[in-house]
């Protein structure tokens, strides 16, 4: 029997202001996939928090913008935005490339759960970013295996392959310029939680023009409960 540490939660997800929002209008997220609960390091019972009072405000907050927004007619943008998808999806299916996206998949693996989990150097996580520059070019030279028209599984796991590629640069990028230990981020270089600097929220977008993140840093409203060293 193999028996290997598997990841079950993100420490991290879209970002949400008190009503479950998201900044964009109109879309709000609740659950696991945002992150305003967890900071560095999840607790026991904070899925249960995330799903059940991010849901009970997302939904009453969702009816109400919903019932106050007003009507428009068709700009366009829902048109223009399926054209955009199903040209990337012909772009895949039309790729006469070499690269398995199920053997890149397996690589990105390997390669996030050797230098991206709890224990974490600069080094290593620099030769990440720059090996994971070289999974994405790879990733344009993919073939598909099945490139039918109904029920594609493949072409669906390679679009999400590309979002783990580009997530995966979040990751390292981040834990790289986070030069502190704190919750599941552990840098024995530099072991101690430094709140002068890093108590703060990691904010990621993403730069279609340079096909890269962009970071920015939020601080952490502290004035309620200050922040204590955990000797537990």
């Amino acid at each position: 029997m193999k028996i290997f540490p598997g990841m079950h939660y993100t420490m991290g997800g879209l970002w949400v202001d008190f009503k479950q929002a998201t900044n964009i209008p109109g879309i709000f997220s609740a659950g696991e996939c945002e992150y305003q609960y967890h900071g560095a390091n999840r607790l026991g019972a904070n899925s249960l928090v995330s799903c059940i009072f991010g849901g009970f405000v997302a939904g009453p907050a969702a009816v109400q913008y919903a019932r106050n927004v007003a009507a428009a007619s068709s700009n366009g943008h829902f048109e223009a935005e399926r054209k955009h998808q199903e040209e990337n999806n012909a772009i895949l299916m039309k790729s006469e490339g070499t690269e398995n996206p199920f053997k890149l998949w397996r690589e990105l693996g390997e390669l996030m759960t050797k230098n991206c989990t709890v224990i974490r150097y600069n080094k290593n996580l620099q030769e990440t970013d720059a090996k994971l520059v070289e999974l994405l070019e790879r990733f344009r030279q993919i073939n598909l295996s099945d490139r039918s028209n109904w029920a594609n599984t493949t072409i669906v796991f390679a679009r999400q392959l590309y979002n783990m590629l580009q997530l995966s640069r979040v990751i390292a990028q981040g834990a790289a310029m986070r030069d502190e230990s704190r919750g599941a981020h552990y840098k024995p270089d530099f072991p101690e939680r430094d709140d002068k600097n890093w108590l703060k929220t990691t904010k990621a977008t993403f730069a279609p023009d340079a096909d890269e993140p962009r970071f920015e840093f939020e601080p952490v409203d502290v004035s309620l409960i200050r922040p204590r060293a955990r000797r537990y």
